[in-house]
């Protein structure tokens, strides 16, 4: 079967569009789509308003951006600033600045350098972040490794290796300055490690609490190791 050509929307300086089925959507300067989109590629550099949802295989955003609607595809590069209302479902997602979400985000990868914030809940198999991080709900995961910057919050954290600490980047002599620490209600997993965390409670297999970390309870089945500069209110072997 010959396969049909799609046309290409090219928004160059300032212009908008009502949307539609595309190969490639490029947006140059200031640009407004009104519509959903559905493409091969799409690529915004200055300043785009999405108001539909967003069908792509690639998203690239240099820039600011906002989406009004839902976004799937198989992979989102954000360098600059991004807000999306609704929900994100995407293969491999990559934050390098300022992300707001404001439903729910599920990926297979998921990688952080930046601030971001998630009204609801993460999914990834893999999940990475390096910044200011808040999750209102749940982040779930198999890999999950978290080096906070500032105070950061999540609701709840599951997954099967779960690692939060200190990022090797930040000075020596910076460090007494800053307050870099992750408040979570629950850490759920098989192989927990955790610094700078302010828990409830930490529940695993295999747990190792070190500096800097005020828990309330922790449960655990096979091996437990607490650092002296640790507070641990409570533990038990379940």
């Amino acid at each position: 079967m010959e396969r049909v050509k799609k046309g290409h929307l090219v928004i160059n300086g300032i212009g908008s569009s009502n949307g539609g089925s595309f190969e490639d959507v490029l947006v140059n300067g200031v640009g407004t789509i009104n519509g959903n989109i559905e493409c091969e590629h799409m690529e915004s550099s200055g300043k785009g308003h999405f108001k539909g949802n967003i069908v792509s295989e690639s998203i690239k955003v240099n820039g600011t951006a906002s989406f009004g609607g839902a976004i799937s595809g198989e992979k989102i590069d954000i360098e600059g600033s991004v807000k999306i209302k609704k929900n994100v479902q995407v293969h491999l997602l990559k934050v390098s600045g300022n992300s707001t979400f404001g439903e729910s985000v599920r990926g297979e990868s998921i990688n952080i350098e930046g601030r971001i914030s998630i009204t609801e809940n993460c999914d990834a198999e893999q999940f990475h972040a390096r910044g200011p991080i808040k999750i209102g709900g749940e982040l779930n995961g198999e890999s999950i490794l978290i080096e906070p910057y500032g105070n950061c919050s999540i609701g709840e954290i599951g997954g099967q290796s779960i690692s939060v600490k200190q990022s090797a980047r930040l000075s020596h002599w910076l460090k007494p300055f800053f307050t870099n620490t992750l408040s979570v209600n629950s850490i759920e997993g098989d192989e927990i490690e955790l610094e700078s965390t302010i828990a409830k409670m930490v529940r695993g297999k295999n747990i190792k609490i070190g500096k800097k970390c005020e828990i309330d309870l922790v449960e655990y089945s096979d091996t437990f190791e607490v650092d002296n500069d640790a507070d641990v209110k409570e533990y038990r072997k379940v």
